[in-house]
């Protein structure tokens, strides 16, 4: 179920020009772990221009995958990189 919201998650952000960081590594990591129960955690940047997830083993002790979205839009000349 975590790794059908991340890839959902990633091309929403995709679709929108949302720029994103360890997304796409994201989705391929948990789809490693799909039969595993995981915790997750939220990050949110001090300045809450970015938003973090966090996906850790069931006990909590090891980090398998973070995945960042940034909560402004692309700029003009961002969103023609994008398209290119």
């Amino acid at each position: 179920m975590v790794a059908g919201i991340a890839a959902t998650r990633l091309r929403w952000s995709l679709k929108r020009g949302l720029t994103t960081i360890g997304l796409d590594e994201t989705v391929e990591i948990l789809a490693q772990h799909r039969d595993e129960q995981l915790r997750t955690g939220i990050i949110d940047a001090a300045d809450r221009s970015w938003h973090f997830t966090l996906y850790l083993n069931a006990t909590g002790t090891e980090l398998l995958a973070c995945g960042g979205v940034k909560r402004e839009p692309p700029s003009k000349v961002d969103a023609q990189k994008l398209q290119v």
